[in-house]
């Protein structure tokens, strides 16, 4: 297991970028501290020798520093869609960014946490070795209440499972909802339409026109949406209109499961990606309850890695996630981090190959 550790770039504001490079000697990923940003996995290849990086992003930091796609970077303070653009912590009213449809805020807003450059550090744990990442969000960043001290940290096993936590601490009550914005492609290249997916997820959220939820839980069975037996991602992907960019309920949701502390909850399988052609297969963990799938349905035409410019559903991104526009869904486990309290989600990739 090694981690190295290499300057990539400065910002024009004179802070410094650092690249990490982490190996168990049969795969690696890379991850750099401008957005807490992975910007490589790297897995073997069975015919020819040498590896293929799975992941979707850009060759260079200035790239990743004009991006607006969030190629593999945190996503927060609130991931996904906030309806409104507002929010209510008991009489407390909260403004946030309309930068979704001039109507909602999408991925936090404007001041995006994958546009920061974090404080980084090599580690090593039971699950492995890997780098960690910190930053303090302060009251009123992004319009959301509370300074937020928040970790996030990529390790590496030898069992080739890339483990994703992150945690956080406030001093005010406030949303918190973080994902990793990952597009994977296993097979290195081309659309991920004859990529098969299989999901124990039993439900999706219904989402209005802006793809705000209503706060009903749609059973999947009989669906586009049914991935309970395993099938390629473009089977039915022509029923969804554009594609699929869906919150999927995972088994982590229920009764027994609502009143139970995130940290505390187990890990549940909520999806497994696989490619047939290269033999490649990624099992996605997580122990919260929702997993929002995304065809990478506004991806055609943005210029990738080596000038390579991608096409439409080159990509699906699984990121797993409170409930969108939990904040104001009363009927949706809350996401409210209390002062006392520590935010702690988790999410694994396990790879073969």
């Amino acid at each position: 297991m090694t981690v190295k550790k290499q300057a990539l770039g400065t910002l024009c504001d004179g802070q410094k970028v650092s690249l990490y490079t982490v190996s168990n000697g049969k795969m690696s990923f890379c991850a750099m501290d401008y957005g807490c940003t992975l910007t490589g996995i790297f897995l073997p290849n069975k015919i020819g020798g040498g590896k293929t990086d799975i992941l979707l992003g850009h060759s260079t930091l200035d790239a990743y520093v004009a991006s607006s796609s969030c190629f593999g970077s945190i996503v927060g303070r609130f991931a996904n869609r906030i309806g409104g653009a507002k929010f209510s912590i008991g009489k407390n009213e909260y403004s946030l960014d309309k930068n979704d449809n001039d109507a909602n805020t999408l991925h936090g807003g404007y001041t995006r946490l994958d546009h920061f450059v974090w404080k980084s550090a090599p580690i090593e744990g039971k699950e492995g070795c890997g780098v960690k990442f910190t930053r303090r969000s302060v009251d009123g960043e992004q319009g959301f209440p509370g300074n937020l001290d928040v970790c996030v940290s990529y390790t590496l096993g030898k069992d080739n499972r890339l483990t994703l936590k992150y945690t956080a601490t406030t001093d005010k009550p406030t949303p918190v909802n973080f994902t990793n914005h990952a597009y994977f492609n296993l097979a290195g290249g081309g659309t991920v339409l004859e990529h098969t997916m299989q999901s124990d997820c039993e439900g999706y959220l219904e989402v209005d026109k802006n793809l705000i939820p209503t706060g009903k839980i749609i059973p999947v069975s009989g669906t586009a949406f049914d991935f309970t037996k395993e099938k390629p991602l473009g089977r039915d992907i022509a029923k969804t209109g554009s594609g699929y960019d869906h919150c999927f309920v995972t088994p982590a949701y229920g009764k027994e499961n609502s009143a139970v502390p995130l940290k505390q909850k187990p890990l549940v399988v909520a999806a497994i990606l696989r490619d047939i052609k290269s033999g490649r297969k990624m099992t996605v963990e997580t122990n919260l309850e929702g997993i929002q799938v995304y065809t990478a349905n506004s991806v055609g035409g943005v210029i990738g890695k080596n000038g390579r410019v991608y096409k439409k559903h080159e990509a699906v991104c699984l990121e797993t996630q409170c409930f969108p526009d939990t904040p104001n869904k009363a009927e949706f486990p809350s996401c409210i981090l209390q002062p006392g309290e520590t935010y702690k989600a988790v999410t694994v990739y396990g790879f073969e190959f």
